[in-house]
């Protein structure tokens, strides 16, 4: 597994609920929690915003945004691994704004 973020405007963080792997079974479900900490007091952009790309997996569904403290959100999406000829599935984020926004990745190796 690995996990990429670059931050300007937000913090981003990934975390795998359960049993973290070195590699996925095709056919297997995650859950992934992804948290975005504001670096400035409001965003000028709504969380509804946020751009979600993904390749080598499938969205199965997703929880609405949650405030869990002050300028810190989570929201979990439930994944599939897909049997498919990619080596990894990953999943990306991107929140583009003035202040350059936050852009992140997290890949799941497939074995």
């Amino acid at each position: 597994m690995a996990i990429w973020g670059e931050s300007h405007a937000c913090e981003l963080k990934f975390n795998i609920s359960g049993e973290q792997k070195e590699t996925y079974k095709a056919g297997e479900e995650v859950i992934i929690e992804i948290i975005i900490t504001y670096t400035h007091r409001k965003c000028e952009i709504e969380l509804s915003d946020t751009k979600f790309t993904y390749e080598g997996i499938k969205i199965l569904g997703a929880t609405p945004w949650k405030e869990k403290a002050p300028a810190i959100f989570a929201r979990q999406i439930k994944i599939l691994v897909l049997d498919d000829t990619l080596k990894e599935g990953v999943l990306s984020i991107g929140r583009k704004c003035s202040k350059e926004g936050v852009f992140g990745s997290i890949k799941l190796k497939k074995g």
